[in-house]
């Protein structure tokens, strides 16, 4: 077996994946299905002198009992606190998180009612405390389950061991100053990441110096909700997600400096390991680092020992060390896209870029040759990352732009030119009395170059594709499908690999356009849970239309920007029925996040105006008529309500639980009725197949069986040609 690790590794990787969301007893059952599969091949000769498949059936049952175990014996007996209000001792160890609001800070228990813990918690408060990393918090604190109703919220914490968060009870709690020399290493490892932020801040006091500390540090916490959205849309997020781009760029600039300056390659290979180490660190150490600082360090060590590296290997073996430390990383999304993007990239160095150059090689000019060459070359890698991490994205966000192609071949060597600079910048800047800094200046024009083009490409929506959550598990399903009968096909001598990729990357953008296309053929209901408040997103045709934006749940804003970047990230149109706080507290959040081209409304709340410079501003009674929807919007005596119409459905959608129907006049009824705490007086004498009533105590659908609530997420009524179905939207307050 040519490549133990890479089998091994992958073996955990996928085996864990896929049981990660599952019962215990499922698992349970798979490890007993591997176990007894391993067994089997142990008993045939012939099985067992090749090798693969016991290292598969072997790795996948220890990956089954890492799963298992940890379960067992660490995530159930941490839940044993979710409810529970508890006299605690905690160990602040970063620097506050602020999110909608309140003030996250990540913390360790080390006592709990008296007893000893070692429990990692999620702290949060609504006014920060005077504390300092490694400072002691003690009082009475709340426990509650992180991510008990967002699968993606679940894992993330799951994968940092941080399985519940936890609440003071009425500010019943007390800080403990540590002095300065008790304090443990890591806490100079956070003064030194806050030290670069604030030499950054001070030489770019804007979202450009916001960019270049994503780039450096991988905190996105500056960025605005509109940059940070553009970026996802136009595919170039992972530059600001700090892995194998940002390591092997310090590394080998470590490398090729000490070269330079004549030290040998054993001894420069040393030295850049301590700088890989240095960075992982000051990066945070992630699991995308993580997994790249493991590769570039068994990459630096082959060079002292004189060994031939081998990515596949290397890969492998990350994976496996980091499986073994924590089985739960492994459904960490952040190494999901590193390690399938880094597996893409690969194969494709391998298998690909030889027969490119090979290709162009046949050109008489040299510098066309090298042109020509780089830009295939960068198609075909950007290609291969995007395919191999399409599941991933299509399972966290459902849609994928092919703008990323041409949008990364331009954002990454940019984003590497803004790192260096940056860094410089940021170096000089400890400086005293340092008045001009070139490099910083520099470094921000390139940050700001690099946001507006990512708005730019974001702005391109005619390519963009987009799947729901059930259509995109689908795609899934049928691409895994069809890449295991391809390799089942190259491994008996039917086909060749090149033909195999290709024919891979042809079935996924045929099957993943026709769901896309399919999909925008019907019209889909989206019903937010948003507390005692009304917001509904009505999609259809790539156009999506936001009634209402209030509430109590202060999740609001971020569960209509997950729905609306399910839905194709970008308003048309926005139907706000009033101005005041109560129905639309969260409509300014959502503007930020997604300018709609249109806003009906008859008052904005305050500072909306700014925001909606460059949109089109409606009364609310003002009929909207487009391709897809006709929107009839009603005021009667402040008592709001809006009736949305096309081929597929007729929706009513009131403001006020006590909305008299009788208003209407000669109303024909509707198929579906949304309303903010009840029926609408009168409904009863008009037919309806749904009525979806948004109350304090959750998301009700009737008379469906399915119910949604703040702990299960919001509802989507799908409806093509009068055939309706419902689905429940895996989304929630996962905070």
């Amino acid at each position: 077996m040519a490549r133990p690790f890479a089998v091994i590794g992958f073996t955990v990787f996928l085996t864990i994946s896929l049981l990660f969301d599952c019962d215990t007893g499922v698992t349970v059952a798979a490890f007993a299905a591997f176990t007894a599969a391993l067994v089997v091949t142990l008993f045939i000769d012939k099985l067992r002198k090749q090798g693969a498949l016991p290292c598969i059936f072997a790795s996948a049952a220890v990956a089954c009992a890492l799963l298992f175990c940890a379960e067992q014996f660490v995530y159930s007996p941490a839940l044993a606190y979710s409810g529970k209000t508890c006299e605690v001792s905690a160990v602040l160890t970063d620097m506050p998180e602020i999110k909608y609001g309140n003030y996250y800070y990540k913390a360790k228990a080390s006592e709990i009612d008296g007893k000893p813990a070692d429990l990692k918690l999620r702290l949060v408060f609504s006014e920060p405390p005077e504390a300092e990393p490694y400072d002691i918090l003690q009082g009475r604190f709340t426990f509650y389950t992180l991510g008990s109703s967002d699968s993606d919220f679940l894992a993330a914490n799951k994968a940092d061991g941080v399985f519940l968060g936890a609440y003071p009870e009425n500010y019943d709690y007390s800080v403990i100053s540590v002095p300065e020399r008790e304090k443990p290493f890591a806490k100079k490892i956070t003064d030194l990441r806050a030290a670069i932020k604030n030499s950054i801040y001070r030489i770019l006091p804007n979202e450009n110096g916001a960019l270049a500390v994503a780039l450096i540090l991988g905190d996105r916490s500056g960025l605005s909700a509109e940059t940070a959205a553009a970026f996802h849309s136009s595919g170039i997020t992972h530059i600001i997600c700090v892995s194998g781009l940002h390591l092997s760029l310090w590394s080998m600039l470590i490398f090729s400096v000490l070269k330079k300056l004549r030290v040998g390659e054993r001894a420069a290979s040393i030295i850049a390991a301590f700088g890989v180490v240095g960075f992982m660190l000051v990066a945070g150490l992630t699991y995308s680092v993580l997994r790249s600082g493991i590769m570039m360090l068994v990459f630096l060590l082959g060079n002292v020992i004189m060994k031939k590296r081998d990515s596949l290997n290397s890969l492998g073996f990350s994976i496996a060390v980091i499986a073994l430390a924590n089985p739960f990383a492994v459904g960490s999304a952040g190494l999901e896209l590193s390690a399938l993007s880094t597996l893409g990239v690969i194969l494709c160095s391998d298998f690909v870029l030889p027969k490119i150059k090979r290709v162009f090689g046949k050109i008489k000019y040299k510098s066309l040759t090298s042109f020509l060459s780089g830009i295939a070359s960068s198609l075909a890698v950007t290609g291969a990352a995007s395919l191999f991490t399409l599941p991933v994205i299509l399972k966290l966000y459902g849609s994928f732009n092919p703008m990323v192609f041409a949008a990364n071949i331009v954002a990454v060597p940019a984003a590497q030119a803004c790192i260096v600079l940056c860094a410089l910048g940021a170096a000089l800047g400890f400086v005293p009395f340092s008045f001009i800094n070139l490099p910083g200046f520099l470094g921000g024009m390139i940050a700001e170059f690099i946001c507006d083009f990512a708005k730019s490409i974001a702005s391109v929506e005619l390519l963009r594709l987009s799947l729901s959550e059930s259509g995109a598990e689908m795609f899934i399903c049928a691409f895994l499908v069809f890449i295991a009968l391809a390799v089942l096909t190259v491994k008996f001598g039917k086909a060749k690999p090149a033909s195999a990729c290709t024919a891979c990357v042809i079935f996924a953008a045929v099957v993943f356009t026709a769901f896309s296309l399919s999909e925008r053929n019907e019209t889909r209901l989206h019903i937010v849970d948003c507390g005692n408040g009304t917001a509904v997103i009505a999609s259809r045709g790539g156009e999506n239309l936001l009634i209402g934006c209030g509430g109590t749940n202060f999740m609001t804003a971020l569960n209509i920007d997950r729905v609306i970047e399910r839905a194709g990230g970008k308003i048309t149109a926005a139907f706000i029925p009033d101005g005041s706080e109560e129905s639309a507290a969260f409509f300014i959040k959502t503007a930020a996040s997604h300018r709609p081209a249109a806003v009906y409304t008859d008052c904005l709340v305050s500072g909306a105006s700014l925001l909606l410079a460059d949109s089109k501003i409606n009364g609310f009674s003002q009929q909207y008529s487009s391709e897809n929807f006709t929107v009839n919007s009603y005021n009667f005596d402040n008592n709001y309500c809006v009736i949305i119409e096309n081929d597929d459905i007729c929706a009513l959608i009131c403001f006020d639980e006590h909305f008299d129907m009788s208003l209407l006049g000669d109303f024909g009824g509707a198929d579906v009725v949304v309303s903010c705490g009840a029926y609408p007086t009168g409904i009863e004498e008009y037919s309806f197949k749904y009525a979806a009533l948004n109350t304090a105590d959750g998301l009700k659908l009737l008379p469906s069986s399915v119910v949604g609530s703040r702990a299960a997420g919001g509802i989507c009524i799908i409806a093509d040609k009068g055939s309706f179905s419902v689905e429940s939207e895996g989304y929630g307050d996962g905070v």
